[in-house]
């Protein structure tokens, strides 16, 4: 006669697995199923890099040529003061040169904002320019500057009248 003692524990470790057996299905079909949908996600993700790669390409090499160039200009406001008494130039001057304003020259130097990149391209342009060509320059600004105000004031005496 069999022992009763290795009946029963058979019998409970066949009856464990079937119950962990039951359990466990639904998961390993529901983990399979991820498996399928992971994989096709990632199927459609290389399609989508193939296609966005020449733009992105493109995108990069754009981004990546602006910022080089506006780390190459480093400007502080100590800096743009230092410039403009090298150059000899009022504020004034300096900004008809680069087309803002007096109290924008002002704050640059005091440190209270600092120059956009088109001003520090401009700025930077400037340290490499000689006292003839500076001069001239500023010949040109106050020319155009003198042949806008007749024009200004003759179109300000007209909404007057």
């Amino acid at each position: 006669m069999p022992d009763v003692k290795s009946v029963l524990s058979e019998e409970i470790r066949r009856l464990a697995r079937k119950e962990v057996k039951a359990a466990v299905a639904p998961l390993q079909e529901t983990v399979s199923t991820l498996k399928k949908v992971v994989a096709e996600q990632r199927r459609q993700l290389a399609a989508l890099q193939k296609l966005v790669a020449p733009q992105q390409g493109a995108a990069e090499a754009e981004a990546a040529e602006a910022p080089a160039e506006e780390k190459k200009i480093r400007l502080n406001a100590a800096g743009i003061a230092r410039l403009r008494r090298k150059l000899k130039l009022t504020q004034g001057e300096l900004s008809a040169l680069l087309d803002v304003s007096l109290s924008t020259i002002s704050h640059w130097e005091l440190g209270r904002c600092a120059p956009r990149a088109e001003q520090k391209r401009k700025l930077a342009e400037l340290r490499h320019v000689g006292k003839r060509r500076l001069t001239a320059m500023l010949a040109e600004k106050c020319q155009a500057a003198e042949s806008a105000a007749p024009e200004t004031e003759a179109n300000a005496e007209e909404s007057a009248e």
